[in-house]
């Protein structure tokens, strides 16, 4: 008699609490998020017609091919932040709903572009009123290989921060609900999640501290 035991849960590489959301760092992609509202980017096409690869093919291929196809048709042209919102994704994959956001040209990336499409995911999942919410940039998918310049964690981060404080400030107004959101997490490849945590827990001190 053969004993299956269920798949070990990915660790989970603590970040930081800023108005009750817990933030950290998990090596998984998009499509294996268990979460609430998983978040990806995607460029408008990948660096020298390379194809897509790691967890935003997985996302693609668990869509069946659909993400892909929706660009390719024009009906996604995945410009800077356009969104696509999936809230009926198939059958076996881990998030409740997936959210991709534009980035437009690969060659045209830069800091502020990617804090804007994370203040724009912390919006999202706020409205999608999630609990949870975890967030792919998916640069290095599409063959974005040369970031030290855009300092990722701070930018990410900051864009993160920035948004849910603003949700916050907007409820104690009373023009809206106080948000519901309780953790959100960076998907980070597993090579790279030890030191991709230190990175963002470092990044994250840097911010609350100056705020």
């Amino acid at each position: 008699m053969t004993t299956f035991q269920a798949a070990k849960p990915p660790t989970r590489h603590p970040i930081g609490i800023a108005h009750g959301v817990t933030f950290d760092v998990v090596a998984w992609g998009p499509a294996m998020a268990e979460v609430d509202l998983s978040v990806a980017c995607m460029f408008e096409h990948e660096v020298g017609g390379a194809p897509i690869a790691g967890g935003l093919l997985a996302l693609d291929q668990a869509l069946g091919g659909q993400l892909t196809r929706l660009r390719a048709t024009g009906a996604f042209r995945a410009q800077p932040m356009e969104t696509l919102l999936i809230t009926t994704p198939p059958a076996g994959m881990a998030p409740r709903a997936v959210l991709v956001i534009g980035l437009g040209d690969p060659g045209q990336l830069t800091s502020d572009l990617l804090r804007r499409a994370t203040r724009v995911a912390m919006r999202e999942a706020i409205r999608h009123g999630a609990l949870s919410m975890a967030f792919a940039p998916s640069v290095l998918d599409a063959g974005h290989a040369d970031n030290a310049a855009l300092d990722m964690p701070e930018v990410m981060l900051d864009g993160m921060l920035g948004a849910l404080a603003g949700e916050f400030l907007l409820a104690e107004t009373g023009l809206a609900g106080e948000p519901l959101l309780r953790h959100c997490t960076f998907d980070v490849g597993a090579p790279r999640v030890e030191s991709a945590a230190l990175a963002f827990a470092a990044a994250f001190a840097k911010l609350h501290d100056a705020e």
